[in-house]
């Protein structure tokens, strides 16, 4: 019996899920403490900071991250070995250019920022210094497909925030500062944890060839300004509400976020074993394959998320108030429209996962910075005419629907798909997974 209950969860699909589930909970109770332990205004501010230093996070994930698992994952000892110092390589000089461009901004814009921001940029350098190894780990970790290990990675990060943040409060009294340094702690602890226990590979650093340099920047340049206008749409929205209206509506706009933690554990679980999947198909050849494995996942995610879009939009309200407060009801709206923009996250997220790992990754960029420039657009448009962030959801919604148009017939170009494969191979998948897991539970009990 312990036997068939293990061959039910020890899988990678299962570590994956688990993954996101422990960080998504973890993050969502952090955020939960502290929208009652910080000001509006001072949350808001925390949420813009944190989106700053997350942009400049995954500027760096771009470059390597992709790259990593098309050219590591099942190479010989040589190439990743190679493969495995290049990488650090390049991560140690970005971040010396990190470093570098936090002290000239921090120099030459002091007087620029309020109080409250010098103090953010003085660490936020040191922020990209500490989260090296903790990155690269996990990194590598996906490579191998060990979602086990990056459970682990994630419940030290996460946790170690929760933890300080708890006991900030318990002894003293929670400030902006305090909720820096316990990430920051969290961020150390985490790294100190991946290098003792050798996941980082940082001894490879050695073998680095300027072959394999090149090789890695050739391919992720062209991802890192696909992410980087992604990333980007968050954050113009969270700069622009700040700006133009106030750092307390930033704090309402940042709650429907949250909610979207719900989805983005099942898109975030799919996405980690579709990449190895989708390239390998690309790397042989098998457009066919990469038709059915693109159109498998959309289509089992897109339905497994309905259930719980319907849910979450039936009890918005009650979520909002044990979420965070009665003093944040005012983004039950915006909740709603992201929820509904939702839908359509799958099949926007995929068709950007698929034409980077069939080596398209300049069609997704100007696909993403595509729905960056939309997005900036729309923001000041409705901010000017309504000044309500309700309005500022309403233009991401209608950005989302133009750019699932555009990006599904980028990948027709490539990929052979239409939307009855997506639908079809998405519920046959659903009854497959369906079967697997109540004859496994049957044969358990």
């Amino acid at each position: 019996m312990g036997f068939k209950l293990l061959s039910v969860i020890n899988n990678r699909h299962f570590h994956s899920l688990l993954g996101n589930l422990v960080s998504a909970f973890l993050n969502v109770l952090s955020f939960a403490i502290l929208v009652r332990l910080l000001s509006l205004s001072a949350f808001g501010e925390w949420v813009l900071f944190i989106g700053t230093y997350t942009v400049l996070d995954q500027i760096r994930t771009a470059l390597l991250q992709s790259g990593i698992i098309k050219f590591y994952t099942g190479s010989d000892e040589k190439t990743g070995k190679e493969v495995a110092g290049s990488a650090w390589y390049l991560v140690l000089i970005l971040t010396g250019i990190y470093l570098l461009l936090n002290l000239i901004v921090g120099v030459a814009l002091y007087g620029q920022f309020d109080e409250t921001w010098r103090f953010f940029i003085r660490w936020l350098g040191v922020m990209m210094v500490v989260s090296v190894p903790f990155n690269v780990a996990s990194w590598f970790l996906q490579a191998e497909h060990r979602f086990d290990k990056i459970l682990q990675v994630r419940f030290w990060q996460n946790g170690g925030f929760l933890v300080l943040i708890l006991a900030f409060h318990f002894f003293s009294t929670v400030t902006l500062p305090h909720v820096l340094f316990a990430y920051m702690a969290g961020l150390a602890a985490t790294s100190c944890f991946t290098l003792i226990k050798g996941w980082t590979k940082v001894r490879q650093v050695v073998h680095s060839t300027k072959k394999q340099v090149l090789v890695l920047v050739k391919y992720g340049w062209l991802i890192v300004g696909s992410m980087i206008s992604s990333g980007f749409l968050n954050y113009s929205d969270n700069f622009l509400i700040r700006t133009m209206i106030s750092p307390a509506a930033v704090a309402i706009y940042s709650i429907p976020q949250k909610f979207m933690e719900v989805i983005e554990i099942i898109l975030r679980s799919f996405v980690a074993t579709a990449q190895p999947t989708l390239s390998g198909a690309a790397n042989r050849n098998d457009w066919a394959g990469v038709s059915r494995a693109f159109s498998r996942y959309t289509g089992v995610v897109s339905i497994v998320i309905i259930p719980f879009i319907i849910g979450l939009i039936i009890f918005t309200k009650p979520l909002i108030i044990i979420l965070a407060d009665k003093a944040y009801l005012p983004a039950t709206d915006v909740v709603r429209i992201f929820l509904l923009c939702a839908i359509l996250y799958p099949i926007d997220r995929f068709i950007g996962v698929a034409l980077d790992m069939i080596n398209r990754p300049l069609t997704n960029f100007y696909k993403n910075f595509l729905k960056l420039v939309l997005n900036v657009i729309g923001d000041i448009v409705f901010i000017l005419l309504f000044h309500d962030v309700r309005w500022v959801a309403f233009g991401s919604l209608l950005n989302m629907i133009i750019c699932v148009i555009v990006g599904y017939y980028m990948l027709k170009k490539y990929v052979p798909f239409t939307l009855n494969d997506i639908v079809k191979l998405g519920w046959a998948e659903c009854q497959i997974l369906l079967e697997k897991v109540t004859g496994k539970l049957k044969l358990v009990k």
